[in-house]
């Protein structure tokens, strides 16, 4: 499900420096921009969007800065648009560009993917600079669900001369909004029935790529009263905003009396409720295909449960609402959830909006709570992925909205790598290898996505890179899956060769202490790695250095490793626990990684006899 509302011309980046007029700024910048973006809400849940803007381009790698797009659907028209790009060295006009003349695509190419979503777009091409863009455009939105966020700033590396927002609604609808680091003026007035907000900003210095999210300046619009598609509620709480996905869902999730008596000999016999529920979702994953559905209001509406079981197919909502119904057949209960899916889990709990781009299910019973991601062909009942894990939701109830937590999956059993091997030296620097990789939770979900519908040389490419370091050369290889409830585990069975696996001159060998290759989420509550490497020597060696025994305790890592030496053997065992490190900065995860690899790296000398 996708917030195709949304305008994208708000989010268009770029990348490169420039001097702005000789004026040295402490961010380079590529454009400057003056903007009047104005919102007109009527009475009938309908809105204007009027924007008159100036673009002025200083070099080439600018030219995204002036490039326009518009997302069309069943909802949105775009009533005008003008373009005229002009050389500000004679003012004369170079080009005009209406409407017609925009290019035109599907919004989504994907085969599995039903849309009525156009995106019609503007690039600007030139070949001299300066160049400036000015730009008229009126669109037109038939329901009030979702405003798009204004930016002072399109694009990164731009200077803001002049933006301004101006917001018009009537008193009976109703308007919230939520301002983020803005620092310019703010005005407010009223005529009659119709109230008007007026953000102005000037002199906005550029900023850079890598400013967070968080530190730009943002103002996030929001309805007290809305409407769409003949279906009108409240957004001024959760609890109301709730009442209208659940409006939207009612009445269907009927199934027809057959499947009806097919949901029940399914269960026949079985007592126990998660059982019933492993027996129904495993069914779901096996018969039901995913697609996404972005069709007028099945954007956000979901497919009637029997639509999804006649053509066996649906998107996430209209999945999740049929597992809702076959749960509810068979005397459980549950709740239709929205979520805010992907890298970033951000939910501001005290702005009640649209903030959600997919939909899952809540189960409860007593105390307990089970999740389950109904457009997931690998994911074991009762468990979510990293899609959706660790974040706030908003479950839709008969009585409104609920907001909620997804598990953390915080256990050590959700996050463990276990590796095992045998290694065999031989006289030229080689090594036959024999070994496994398990992989518990998480790091077992990547390995099963990746691992889904392929075939056994594909899968040898897959692991060469995961299993091991530089030379290795995999001869066999095997992969055991454990899936059921709330547990899904991968074990790889392996084999092969390592091309100069330790280094050997006239008197001396080198052994590596580290050569399998382990890439930790840090993104996760908590980590676990461990490994034991078993080497058998191919002759009598004396041992010259090893590196001491650890066991070491920092903020956000545990580390042990023991190196065991007798006359044939060399034992290598290593274990390391992260905790805590999904609330560092990328940043400082890479720099907790560099001085712990600094840790573990080293040789084993050993002299020849």
């Amino acid at each position: 499900m996708y917030r195709y509302l949304s305008i994208s011309i708000f989010y268009i980046f770029l990348f490169s420096p420039l001097v702005l007029n000789g004026t040295n700024f402490s961010t380079p910048n590529y454009s400057s921009i003056k903007k009047d973006y104005k919102i007109t809400l009527s009475e009938d849940y309908s809105y204007e969007i009027e924007i008159n803007q100036v673009t002025t381009i200083y070099d080439k790698n600018g030219l995204s800065h002036a490039s326009y797009h518009f997302i069309i659907d069943q909802f949105t028209s775009l009533d005008n648009f003008e373009v005229k790009i002009i050389d500000p060295f004679n003012e004369k006009t170079i080009k005009k560009i209406k409407a017609k003349d925009l290019q035109e695509r599907d919004l989504i190419t994907s085969g599995n993917i039903y849309q009525d979503l156009t995106l019609k777009q503007f690039n600007l091409q030139s070949s001299s600079f300066p160049v400036r863009v000015e730009m008229k455009v009126k669109l037109r939105k038939s329901g009030n669900f979702y405003f798009p966020t204004w930016r002072p700033q399109n694009n990164y590396h731009q200077k803001v001369e002049q933006a301004r927002l101006e917001v018009i609604y009537p008193e009976s609808l109703g308007i919230r909004f939520k301002t983020q680091h803005f620092e310019g003026a703010f005005d407010t007035n009223s005529i009659g029935e119709n109230h008007t907000l007026v953000w102005t900003i000037n002199d906005l210095a550029p900023v850079a790529e890598d400013t967070e999210e968080t530190d730009l300046s943002k103002i996030t619009l929001a309805p007290e009263k809305f409407g769409m598609d003949g279906f009108e509620a409240r957004m001024n709480t959760w609890k109301n905003f709730g009442l209208w996905f659940h409006q939207l869902n009612k009445e269907r999730t009927k199934l027809p009396e057959a499947f009806k008596q097919e949901l029940h000999e399914m269960v026949k016999g079985v007592d126990n409720s998660i059982e019933k529920i492993e027996i129904l979702y495993r069914y779901l994953q096996k018969n039901y295909r995913y697609v996404s559905i972005q069709l007028g209001l099945g954007g956000w509406r979901p497919m009637e449960s029997e639509e999804v079981l006649s053509k066996k197919y649906g998107d996430c909502k209209g999945l999740t609402l049929f597992m809702q119904a076959m749960l509810s057949e068979v005397g459980i209960p549950s709740d239709y959830t929205l979520v805010k899916a992907g890298e970033d889990p951000t939910f501001d709990e005290d702005f009640p909006s649209n903030q959600f781009n997919h939909a899952i299910l809540r189960i409860k019973s007593g105390d307990k709570k089970y999740w389950l991601e109904c457009t997931s062909s690998h994911l074991p009942a009762g468990f979510l992925g990293s899609f959706t894990r660790n974040r706030k939701v908003l479950v839709i109830t008969p009585e409104g909205g609920e907001v909620d937590q997804t598990p953390t999956y915080s256990d050590p059993d959700f996050n463990t790598t276990v590796f095992n091997s045998s290694i065999l030296l031989q006289q030229n620097g080689n090594a036959a290898i024999k070994g496994t990789l398990l992989q518990k939770g998480f790091p077992a979900e990547i390995t099963v996505m990746k691992t889904y519908d392929k075939k056994e040389d594909e899968i040898t490419n897959l692991f060469n890179g995961q299993i091991g370091g530089n030379g290795l050369i995999i001869n066999d290889i095997s992969l055991d899956k454990k899936i059921e409830w709330q547990d899904i585990q991968t074990q790889i069975n392996f084999s092969g060769m390592v091309q100069r696996y330790y280094k050997s001159t006239g008197k001396r060998i080198f052994i590596p202490i580290s050569w399998h290759t382990w890439e930790p989420n840090l993104k996760n509550t908590s980590e676990v790695y461990m490994e034991e490497v078993n080497i058998k020597k191919h002759r009598s060696l004396n041992t010259e250095s090893i590196p001491p025994s650890l066991s070491i305790t920092e903020d956000n890592y545990e580390l042990k490793m023991e190196i065991i030496i007798d006359d044939e053997n060399i034992l290598i065992k290593k274990q390391i626990q992260f905790t805590d490190t999904d609330r560092l900065s990328e940043e400082e995860q890479s720099e907790l990684l560099i001085a712990l690899n600094k840790k573990i790296q080293g040789e084993l000398v050993f002299t020849k006899q």
